[in-house]
């Protein structure tokens, strides 16, 4: 989906973002690393917060909670880093143990220093991780680690209140739920030697996510997975009885059934909006009892399972409004449609919630053909800072007076940027997240004469100790209908002086992109470190290159992108004469294991692998129209066709149908909770395998969704992968 126009109204920017998710990778085994966090969903107002509804009790607390620390069990990567006496080949494990910095925001009065979020992984095993907010001066450079790093504690989704408050979410508590913390900071933090131990200020019975504070600091929203019709302590006592049961039977009466990783019981995303207030003590309270939006309507918001509530949650100036987006989940077209509509909620008043109507509106960039990922306001409301998928890299753009003159300067035009803070006071200046396929993620600051500085150096030790790839080259080639495709080479880290063998990647999605950016799953440079010279191309159907070139792809699944690939891999053996043309290895990921699974029926490609390697790919056409969760991927892509009505949509560039074809050995990686593209997808291709008396493997895990989200997972996969690779094409 395309997003050309912005609407204003009032106070507040309402806008829904629709992100179409690449399939990617994903493993399982079991961990003791808790660093998940799973968070539920259903809307309408009964109460108004002016009347303190009896909906559900606040639940404040005013002591603070502190829980051991096993000091002796801590070690930075740096710490780990600076012991090790040589230097090695980068791999998956490094790539891993890397700090993850988050969410930088600038001191909201004079922006001279600012506070960010840090995940640290255990050293060496990674056996667990920690986030913890950090202040850094921009004069001196001077860091302070705010919060006391815990293993299995996550500090998340932090706001300023003013220069020495911040609230935060946190599973710190004793009772080990994500709840609402203040952190009540001195006034010169350059001085703080120890941690500050943040006071719990709520204690629900279950988790709480997304929390916003409007400007005012009057009130507050956050969300909490409840039954449509119950509370959060109703809900909880449900949960408990159904347990106690002994019973687990699940009933539907419409879709969905499941959705990326969950299976729909009930359970929903609803905002909870409440007053608050500063106690004579300095900290907050709520002072009436949280309000369910969304109560007896059985739907989310934010939208599972990547919505939260920077892009779909608002909250008027005076803050007297609140504005959410959600889909309109009151049958089973929610499966077969990406529509999102916004609602709003007067907070002075009981009423249901309403879908806003607009007093002002104002169209921009009509004639843009480029996707916005991201928006953010100036300090003055006047101007607006754009994260935009622009060839490969996520750029930022900025649009001066959206209600005068709408110019529109380029500030950014490489790598991947994201999480835009603006300063306070000074136009043009701010901070935000950047890396490239070279460097892992860092915070820069972006000032007004266009000079970029970085900020943090927590991985400096870790990559002073490690061998990577120094070159990323973007490259070009006609492609399929004559058009210009673009692809990424990356040659082995240790040089191309010797014949190297090939890892020829196909990324998922497919409207997504081998971005310029750094990635903790299928990070190029992990390939490279092997000894493998890599081939990325961004086939017809990729985004970022405009509409026409994302759509192209629209019925079309096996042939332009199939000729792109052919076409790029031609260049890439013509023009980097040191890959050995007789090691050549393809690895794709859902759409880009389909793409393996259709190039193995497709003898005039698949002679030119040693083997190939599908993780989460689609196999059966037919079938995955009728057993993926989202159907609007699976008809949208066959050209807005059902598969009862053009069977022959789904059959023109189908696997199944070639399988008498298939030669090459082929690694098969699946994740049993993987609901997009459902692990009997894989299970099928393997038995193909196996029934023709094809080498072949079968990876399982049980524990994972369509990624790989534990590190011991990861390191795993790349174990496998490597192992048969070297097995099929040393």
């Amino acid at each position: 989906m395309d997003p050309k126009f912005f609407f204003f109204a009032g106070f507040f920017l309402l806008g829904a973002v629709i992100v179409l998710i690449p399939c990617v990778v994903v493993i399982g085994l079991r961990s003791n690393c808790p660093d998940k966090t799973t968070d539920s969903p259903a809307t309408s107002l009964t109460a108004s917060l002016a009347t303190t509804p009896a909906a559900t009790t606040p639940a404040t607390l005013t002591t603070t909670t502190a829980t051991i620390w096993n000091e002796s069990d801590y070690q930075s990567n740096s710490q780990y880093y600076q012991s090790l006496t040589n230097t090695h080949y980068f791999n998956q494990t490094d790539n891993l143990r890397l700090d993850r910095l988050s969410s930088p925001q600038l001191h909201p009065t004079d922006g001279r220093s600012l506070i960010y979020l840090r995940r640290q992984y255990h050293m060496p095993d990674l056996r667990g991780s920690t986030t913890t907010l950090h202040w850094q001066d921009l004069q001196t450079n001077k860091n302070v680690q705010l919060t006391r790093p815990i293993w299995g504690k996550q500090d998340q989704q932090f706001t300023w209140i003013d220069k020495n408050t911040i609230l935060f979410l946190s599973n710190r508590a004793s009772s080990d739920l994500t709840q609402i913390f203040q952190l009540t900071l001195p006034d010169d933090l350059s001085t703080l030697s120890g941690f500050i131990e943040p006071t719990q200020i709520t204690n629900y019975s279950l988790n709480i996510d997304n929390l916003l504070v409007n400007r005012n600091a009057t009130r507050l929203a956050f969300s909490c997975q409840v039954y449509a019709n119950l509370n959060i302590e109703q809900t909880n006592a449900r949960k408990q009885a159904e347990l106690d049961s002994g019973r687990t039977i699940y009933k539907f009466d419409k879709l969905y059934i499941r959705h990326w990783d969950e299976y729909y019981t009930g359970l929903r995303n609803h905002p909870f909006v409440v007053s608050i207030n500063r106690q004579t003590n300095g900290i907050f309270q709520l002072s009436s009892n949280p309000v369910d939006v969304l109560f007896n309507i059985d739907s989310d918001s934010p939208t599972k399972p990547f919505g939260d509530a920077k892009a779909q949650w608002s909250f008027s100036a005076s803050g007297n409004s609140f504005a959410f987006t959600r889909q309109h989940d009151e049958d089973s077209s929610v499966a077969w449609t990406t529509n999102l509509d916004i609602y709003t909620v007067d907070l002075r008043t009981a009423g249901q919630p309403t879908v806003s109507s607009l007093n002002t509106k104002v169209t921009l960039l009509d004639d843009w053909d480029r996707s916005i990922q991201a928006m953010t306001w100036s300090p003055n409301g006047q101007s607006l800072y754009l994260e935009i998928g622009e060839e490969a890299s996520n750029v930022i753009y900025y649009l001066v007076n959206i209600y005068t003159n709408h110019s529109v300067d380029l500030l950014i035009d490489n790598g991947t940027s994201h999480n835009i803070h603006p300063h306070p006071t000074q136009e043009r200046t701010f901070v935000f997240t950047y890396d490239t396929l070279l460097q892992p993620l860092n915070i820069y600051l972006y000032s007004l004469d266009s000079s970029i500085q970085p900020l943090t150096n927590h991985n400096t030790a870790l990559l002073s100790k490690v061998i990577l790839s120094k070159e990323a080259q973007k490259f070009s080639f006609m492609g399929a209908n004559n058009e210009t495709v673009w692809g990424w080479h990356v040659p082995p880290a240790h040089g191309t002086g010797q014949p190297a063998p090939l890892a020829f990647l196909i990324h998922g999605g497919p409207q997504s992109s081998w971005y310029d950016a750094w990635s903790y799953r299928w990070n190029l440079q992990s390939f490279s470190a092997e000894g493998y010279a890599v081939i990325a191309i961004n086939f017809h159907g990729s985004d970022s290159y405009g509409q026409n070139f994302t759509d192209s792809i629209t019925g079309e699944y096996g042939s332009l992108p199939y000729e792109d690939l052919k076409l790029g891999l031609d260049y890439a053996l013509r023009n980097f004469s040191y890959i050995d043309r007789t090691r050549v290895v393809a690895l794709g990921a859902s759409y880009g294991g389909y793409m393996i699974n259709w190039i193995a029926g497709q003898p005039e490609m698949s002679s030119r692998f040693k083997t190939l390697v599908c993780h989460n790919g689609l196999f059966d056409m037919r079938s995955m129209g009728y057993s993926t969760e989202e159907l609007f991927f699976s008809e949208h892509d066959a050209g807005n066709y059902t598969v009862y009505d053009n069977p022959s949509a789904y059959e023109v560039y189908n696997p199944v149908n070639h399988v008498a074809n298939w030669t090459l050995p082929m690694l098969i990686i699946v994740g049993a909770h993987d609901y997009r593209v459902p692990e009997t997808q894989g299970i099928g291709a393997f038995t193909a395998l196996q029934r023709r008396n094809i080498t072949s493997r079968l990876l399982y895990f049980p524990t994972e969704n369509h990624w790989v989200l534990n590190p011991q997972h990861s390191i795993a996969w790349f174990d496998e992968v490597f192992n048969w690779m070297r097995q099929h094409a040393s």
